[in-house]
């Protein structure tokens, strides 16, 4: 039996045979699952987006691995004698894509248009550590912390922005076409209106020798079977993230390669407190006995992963393996709601809170056929309990209106993917629930918040994971998200490209060594 086609399907269908048969356009043709969002690096709040900017971008220190940076814009540094300041000396000639120079006032100038409330950057509480920064000439920037911090070095991997688009001082969220200007191995050429993104070698880089890599084109292709097959018929040669499903299929082929990589990242269902019936902590119980994840992990993404019981990725230093994730439990979840006085008075499926049905409304992004059957299990089993759940999938744009600007959901099924400091404290502090921020469901807990505040001054590594152990075991009792699972991660890329190495969180990092056979 032959799947069903969409129109949709059938077009992309002919389209991949017409690319296979085409002569190449770029030497990297990748396919994302969502195109990005912004290309302003202050902005960057999807994976896809990220990957982007790491291609145009670069920091004074190269992205941390295993808790070490090298030099990259900056060609060394001093760190003050009492750990509050970073002197940086900054590598010569390196120029920006448009020629002009870079100099440390494009460094002040990315420290302080991040904490401008005028930008509304959601990266802002990353640079809420600094407390200034100071060019004390065109190649020596000073920049100095609140107070002392843990491994000071590990905060500047940030992208630096040219000042001198930006003469208002104020950056925008989309970084229009004439603004995407970065000093890193490609260089910007267009952004169609159908969502792809083409970039091309920057023939100036500074570092070594340019990019293996002339061309870079960066294309949305929403649907994972089809992303799949433009893979397997060679009209793209990457693909970010395999769905566990197709990995034993292209194990097969030859033309292609399997890299697994460790991102640190989970799903996760998110609870908006606004709603009154998710701030009954007996709702949220439920919800978390109520859900077979472990069922769901087997059936949905091959057991490719781990159940998880709290805010940290099980590959992090952070992560708390005392703490145990909610059992699939419907009986105790339904006996939860019915101490809470969430019965089912009419005896028709549907609970009842403070005199009304009990409904909720979850949205998702529509990215691909295991995340919607995710979303259907999630809503058959919590119907199984007496909670009816309406379900919207939307477009990563329309998502990201409801979810982080209108907050109009009840639940929202997602995934964090951390850097290396697996930093949640603009996840769960009260202060970062406004339109924008990345506390979406409004949670607040005193204790949380404290506990956040005081691993910003941690000043030994044990102090740190003692404060985050703490969160992980205070999150998992009051359930502000159902914590899912982290999935093991495959890219495949086409073998005609070799010396191809990952960076689990940025991706793209290590693009400039890549080349053709």
């Amino acid at each position: 039996m032959l799947p069903t086609l969409s129109m949709r399907s059938v077009t992309w269908m002919v389209l991949a045979l017409a690319l296979a048969s085409a002569p190449c356009s770029a030497d990297l043709r990748c396919g994302e699952a969502t195109g990005p969002s912004s290309l302003n690096p202050l902005y960057v709040r999807d994976m896809s987006s990220l990957r982007a900017v790491e291609l145009i971008y670069e920091g004074l220190v190269t992205p941390p691995e295993a808790g070490e940076v090298a030099p990259l814009l900056a060609e060394s540094w001093e760190v003050s004698g009492d750990g509050t300041a970073v002197t940086f000396r900054l590598k010569r000639g390196v120029q920006w894509h448009d020629g002009a120079p870079f100099a440390a006032r494009d460094v002040v100038f990315t420290v302080t248009a991040a904490e401008d409330p005028r930008s509304f950057s959601p990266l802002r509480s990353q640079f809420e550590v600094f407390s200034g920064a100071q060019a004390l000439d065109d190649q020596t920037v000073q920049i100095r912390f609140r107070h002392k911090v843990l491994n000071p070095l590990l905060h500047f991997d940030f992208k630096v922005l040219p000042s001198h688009l930006y003469p208002g001082g104020v950056v925008d969220p989309v970084a229009g076409q004439g603004r995407v200007v970065g000093t890193g191995p490609f260089r910007f050429v267009r952004w169609a209106s159908s969502g792809e993104i083409t970039l091309e070698a920057n023939p100036n880089y500074h570092r070594a020798g340019q990019p293996g890599i002339s061309r870079v084109e960066l294309a949305p292709v929403p649907d994972d079977s089809i992303r799949t097959e433009l893979l397997r018929y060679g009209a793209i040669d990457l693909i970010p993230q395999v769905r566990p499903r197709d990995i034993p299929a292209l194990e097969e082929l030859t033309r292609v390669r399997l890299y697994p990589y460790s991102t640190l990242s989970y799903a996760f269902l998110g609870l908006n407190f606004r709603t009154a019936a998710l701030r009954e902590p007996a709702v949220r119980k439920a919800l978390a006995l109520g859900l077979a994840r472990g069922e769901m992990l087997k059936a949905h993404y091959g057991n490719r992963g781990a159940v998880i019981s709290g805010p940290f990725p099980p590959s992090s230093w952070a992560y708390n393996f005392g703490v145990k994730p909610w059992p699939y439990d419907p009986h105790a979840a339904a006996s939860a709601l019915d101490g809470a006085g969430l019965a089912d008075r009419d005896k028709d499926g549907v609970r009842e809170f403070q005199g009304a049905p009990l409904g909720l409304r979850l949205v998702s992004v529509a990215r691909d056929e295991a995340q919607k059957a995710v979303v259907l299990d999630i809503q058959q089993q919590l119907r199984n309990i007496g909670i009816p759940v309406a379900v919207r999938f939307l477009e990563p744009m329309a998502w990201k209106k409801a979810v982080f600007e209108d907050h109009d959901f009840d639940l929202v099924l997602s995934e964090w993917t951390f850097d290396h400091s697996v930093n949640i404290y603009t996840l769960f502090h009260s202060a970062e629930a406004g339109p924008g921020q990345n506390n979406m469901g409004a949670y607040a807990n005193p204790e949380v918040d404290r506990l956040l505040e005081d691993s910003r001054s941690a000043e030994s590594s044990e102090s740190l994971r003692a404060v985050y152990g703490e969160l992980h075991r205070i999150l998992h009792e009051d359930i502000p998200y159902v914590f899912l699972w982290s999935l093991h991660r495959y890219a495949s890329v086409s073998s005609r490209i070799e010396n191809v190495r990952l960076h689990p969180f940025y991706f793209f990092t290590y693009v400039g060594t890549w080349k053709e056979k």
